[in-house]
């Protein structure tokens, strides 16, 4: 009896040594399989350019690192909304960001460059720009919010116009309308072209159009078609202006923290993402011009010699307005942006 006592207990201390040996091996392949778990967030809904590009690095680092870089995604604004995602990535909420500059705006006025109208021709132009002294600046100005720019993403062409009253063809028919504005700088270029602005969030504005407490809105086409604004809102004025600048973003104290493979790594992995962006936002802006005519909205878009006339009633009043909130880390940018990357 004594006997089988003893040879329970010494086949018990062998099945519990082989359960911990076990674990042990378990533990050291599950670490091996993801050496790193990384939260990345954008607030773009799907089917936008910003979102695809998000989940396509996602895959990247994923696919390139082996498997021993794990990146949860979280997309459409499911951890961080466009209000608080700046202060998610600087509290590390989220390890990494795909969002505006505009976000750190009221607290660097220079980081809202890009809503100057027509400062480069097209995104592959600024994305070269992007990878110079441009993009260092940038760069600069986000640290001191406790974030590093990694890499590049872009919202698309803003400031196209949608409202429900009559075409807007030219800057003075915006005149009398009351409009949701992009930004402080389409703030002051509707309210000087006799429409009213109305700060409001994007998310707000399909509501607001149908019930007629506004008669349209500035954003990009991305977001008209993605938020449906289409559907109340019947004129639509497409303008390639300069794209808006999504800076994918990292919390600095935990970029720093990794192994420098891993930062390599990642970096390599949104780089290899940026031209499939530029390539998007491209076609993107000619597929929602096609979905919103074959859906009946009158769409209206200035020739060359059209767009003169915008550019001359938009981008020199914007620079003016635009220095005098940022001095010189303004000059600089624009210093950046005006010298050419060749």
């Amino acid at each position: 009896m004594q006997h089988r006592h003893s040879h329970s207990r010494q086949t018990c201390k062998l099945l519990g040594g082989a359960l911990v040996a076990a674990s042990a091996f378990l533990g050291m392949h599950n670490a091996s399989a993801a050496d790193l778990t990384l939260r990345l967030a954008w607030y773009m809904p799907p089917n936008t350019a910003v979102a695809d590009q998000g989940q396509e690095i996602a895959d990247k680092i994923e696919s390139m690192s082996q498997g021993d870089i794990k990146v949860q995604t979280f997309p459409s604004g499911s951890l961080l909304k466009e209000s608080n995602i700046g202060q998610g990535v600087a509290n590390n909420t989220a390890n990494m960001v795909i969002s505006g500059m505009h976000w750190w705006s009221n607290q660097a006025p220079a980081l809202q460059w890009d809503t100057i109208p027509f400062l480069v021709d097209d995104a592959s132009e600024l994305l070269d720009k992007l990878h110079g002294p441009l993009g260092q600046d940038i760069n600069q100005q986000l640290n001191r919010f406790g974030t590093q720019v990694i890499g590049w993403s872009f919202y698309g062409y803003a400031l196209s116009y949608i409202n429900n009253q009559h075409p807007v063809k030219r800057p003075s028919d915006l005149k009398g309308l009351k409009m949701r504005s992009e930004g402080k700088l389409s703030s002051i270029f509707l309210k000087s072209q006799g429409a009213t602005p109305v700060s409001m969030d994007s998310s707000e504005v399909y509501t607001a159009i149908q019930r007629g407490t506004l008669d349209g809105g500035v954003s990009g086409l991305s977001s008209i078609v993605s938020r449906k604004w289409y559907e109340v809102g019947q004129y639509v004025t497409a303008i390639h202006y300069a794209p808006l600048v999504y800076p994918v973003q990292v919390n600095r104290q935990w970029w720093m923290g990794l192994k420098p493979s891993q930062r390599k790594m990642i970096q390599k992995a949104v780089a290899s993402t940026e031209s499939d962006a530029v390539a998007e936002i491209e076609q993107e802006f000619k597929k929602d011009i096609a979905l919103m005519k074959k859906n009946g909205n009158q769409v209206y878009r200035p020739s060359d010699a059209e767009l003169q006339t915008w550019q001359k009633a938009t981008q020199a009043q914007a620079r003016k307005n635009y220095l005098k909130d940022a001095g010189g880390q303004g000059q600089k940018i624009l210093h950046d942006i005006d010298t050419s990357s060749e």
